[in-house]
């Protein structure tokens, strides 16, 4: 009888004791409404670009701020580099150890020709489940370079220097679509994003392989740019950070 009295004064003890206590949340931060992604992709030249390229693959960064908490909607900003040329070639390169130095015969890259772009717009995304699709239009620009790699003009000679050959700028749009695989650790969402996504230059100037002449007894160099449409669809995979949420924020799963 004793031992129930003592039990029954416990629980009444402690049911006060959980009732008075206060579970206070963490405050809501800016920053939690922050995103970014950061990943490689292959790029498939579309249209006029694809009679003179046959494609390749680069590499992209995204950082995107929710304006609303919570709402599935953000505004990002993305940049990614595409090479869609690259020559190798062959030159001298002085090799010296503990015996002594030898000229040896080295593969370096000759040229390089890039496709640069920086876009910004909105983007639409799913908030609840663990597959969410997504997608976005974006507006910017979009950067042409291509530079050679000059090899040493003898053995010994002076080290490798590179040199521009051909740069331009244009207005460009980008589209994307795809699905986000997520999880959730110590509030951050996150996981990995497949996509695809066309990058729109209605009128561009650039450089290929077709438009570069070299005359070798003076190093000069002729270039003939190439002006066409270069439209591009680039097959992305990147690892994504989503928005932050407090306890009483997480959805239902």
């Amino acid at each position: 009888m004793q031992r129930t009295a003592i039990v029954c004064v416990l629980s009444l003890v402690s049911a006060f004791a959980v009732e008075g206590q206060v579970f206070e949340s963490r405050q809501p931060r800016f920053l939690d409404q922050w995103v970014w992604s950061a990943g490689a992709f292959g790029g498939i030249p579309l249209t006029d670009f694809r009679k003179h390229e046959n494609g390749g693959g680069g590499f992209e960064l995204m950082v995107g701020v929710q304006p609303w908490r919570r709402q599935p909607m953000t505004i990002r900003t993305h940049v990614a580099t595409l090479i869609y040329g690259n020559v190798k070639g062959t030159g001298f390169q002085d090799v010296c150890d503990f015996f002594g130095c030898t000229t040896e015969t080295v593969e370096y890259t000759a040229r390089n020709h890039t496709m640069t772009s920086l876009h910004i717009g909105p983007e639409f995304f799913a908030i609840d489940g663990r597959v969410r699709p997504f997608a976005y239009a974006m507006y910017g620009v979009t950067w042409f370079n291509s530079w050679a790699n000059l090899q040493p003009t003898s053995p010994g000679g002076p080290t490798q220097s590179s040199t521009s050959l051909f740069s331009s700028q244009n207005a460009s749009a980008a589209y994307g679509a795809g699905v986000r695989f997520v999880r959730q650790r110590f509030g951050r969402e996150f996981g990995f994003e497949v996509a695809a996504r066309v990058t729109r230059n209605e009128k561009a100037r650039y450089l290929t392989e077709k438009g570069v002449q070299i005359d070798t007894a003076s190093n000069t160099w002729y270039i003939t740019p190439t002006r066409t449409a270069a439209h591009v669809l680039g097959i992305h995979m990147s690892f994504w950070m989503g928005p932050y949420l407090n306890w009483n924020e997480r959805r239902q799963r």
